[in-house]
């Protein structure tokens, strides 16, 4: 059974209020009090359909209440329609203006009321149901951007609420479109979102902002293990399934960046960007995976203004790290995905065959007394990243380490020519005209690997 509409009857006349209930009590569930403060106690705690509302009250009339109602957030939207014995123009239009539905003339004709009163709920219903379709994905019934917006905005005023923020991009999405036809291609972002909903709790929303990217807003992860393990299930157990829609041949992945709420941030803007970063680094680190956002323990900024000697990491940590065994949990397999084919290429390339491997860690430091914004930063990243590919060989290896440093691993090479590299890198680094080397410094250790072979298990 339907579930009546709630109206919220407010009058100082108690004769006013039983007639008014008479009316309406059939059709509708009806709540009554006798002043506008009383009103606002009620707002409070309940939410009704409706307002009827008396303008000529003693203490507080009608238009002042209506208008502490349209100042809530929280109430503004609910249909107040005002019951008047005046027939004053001047009155309609002033109410009208402060966003009165309507006028009801006192004393009551009962069949005029209770018309009217259906017609306000049916255009208010209608409102809501357009409102609703705004803020609806029309392909997957996902949210969409706008209503994300309003999510984190709703989040961000709870007191202590956190959130992890899943930035998802299909990887190679666009072959199932140009192979398989868009309403191929349709199916599998359908498939993708029902997929992706079983795994979720309750209180996780999806949603898609374009194309074939998806944002969850996970609630229900407090740490950073819980937000490893669904985004795990997003790359395998979701992946796994959407691939197998009969007739797709979908051969896609998830690439996944994530910030958190509200350590990384509390408004769309923000977290997004930062989750974008972090999904960068997937991408350019093979896809299929997925990253946190590096500044979620420390800030960029106040990394940048160390100094030189303080560096984001050091070689010996590098060196621990890479001699990790391969089946490691927890952030560093996370943290530093790009290390993983590193520590393949060398368990394959020093162990067996016990060449000379040097290890170079190219660190970025903001210059004393200058400023840079984050955006100069990663484009002054790229550069060096083009420096130091075109002073490579073929063999070697290079891979972005953190947000201000690169791991260079040079093979077949000694410290004296491994320094010569080096050199050659930072040379050329200086000699740029840009605003790169006159904004940052660019330092760089280097130290020859030797494989300690109880710490390998050459997987």
């Amino acid at each position: 059974m339907e579930e009546k509409k709630h109206i919220l009857m407010v009058d100082d006349v108690t004769t006013n209020l039983k007639c008014a209930s008479e009316v309406l009590s059939d059709r509708y569930k009806v709540s009554m009090v006798k002043s506008g403060a009383q009103a606002l106690k009620f707002l409070e705690k309940t939410m009704p359909d409706l307002i009827l509302l008396d303008i000529s009250m003693s203490d507080m009339d009608g238009y002042e209440t209506l208008s502490h109602i349209k100042m809530n957030p929280k109430w503004t939207d609910i249909p107040v329609v005002f019951l008047t014995a005046n027939v004053d123009g001047e009155s309609e239009i002033k109410g009208l203006k402060m966003g009165a539905m309507d006028y009801i003339r006192k004393p009551f004709a009962p069949d005029v009321m209770l018309s009217r009163v259906e017609k306000i709920l049916l255009m208010e219903e209608h409102r809501k149901m357009l409102e609703l379709t705004a803020k609806k994905d029309a392909l997957t019934g996902l949210w969409n951007r706008r209503h994300l917006e309003e999510c984190i905005e709703s989040l961000a005023a709870k007191k202590d609420a956190t959130a992890a923020f899943l930035l998802i991009d299909l990887d190679d999405f666009k072959q199932v479109n140009d192979q398989m036809g868009h309403l191929v291609g349709d199916a599998v972002l359908t498939h993708f979102a029902k997929e992706l909903k079983k795994i979720l709790a309750d209180e996780d929303i999806i949603f898609r902002i374009g194309g074939d990217e998806f944002v969850v807003l996970a609630t229900s992860v407090t740490t950073t293990e819980e937000v490893e393990k669904l985004a795990a299930l997003i790359n395998e157990e979701v992946i796994t399934r959407v691939n197998l829609l009969k007739g797709s041949g979908a051969n896609i992945s998830a690439s996944i960046g994530i910030s958190m709420i509200p350590d990384n941030g509390k408004d769309l803007k923000t977290v997004y960007n930062k989750s974008d970063k972090a999904l960068y680094l997937v991408k350019k680190n093979g896809k299929n995976s997925y990253h946190f956002y590096q500044e979620r323990e420390k800030g960029l900024n106040e990394m940048m203004c160390e100094e030189e000697e303080s560096t984001y990491a050091d070689l010996e940590q590098l060196k621990n790290l890479i001699r990790e065994k391969r089946n490691i949990s927890g952030a560093y397999e996370v943290e530093y995905e790009g290390f993983r084919r590193i520590f393949q290429f060398i368990s394959r390339s020093v162990k067996r065959s016990k060449r000379n491997v040097q290890i170079v860690l190219f660190t970025l430091s903001e210059l004393e007394n200058v400023s840079c914004e984050v955006d100069m930063l990663e484009r002054t990243m790229l550069r060096i990243g083009s420096i130091i590919m075109a002073s490579l060989r073929k063999g070697d290896v290079v891979t972005q380490y953190s947000s201000n440093q690169y791991v260079v691993i040079l093979i077949d090479t000694d410290t004296n020519n491994g320094k010569m590299v080096a050199d050659r890198i930072e040379t050329a680094w200086k000699a740029q005209d840009e605003t790169g080397p006159k904004a940052y410094k660019l330092k760089y250790d280097i130290e020859q690997f030797e494989t300690k072979d109880e710490k390998w298990d050459g997987k």
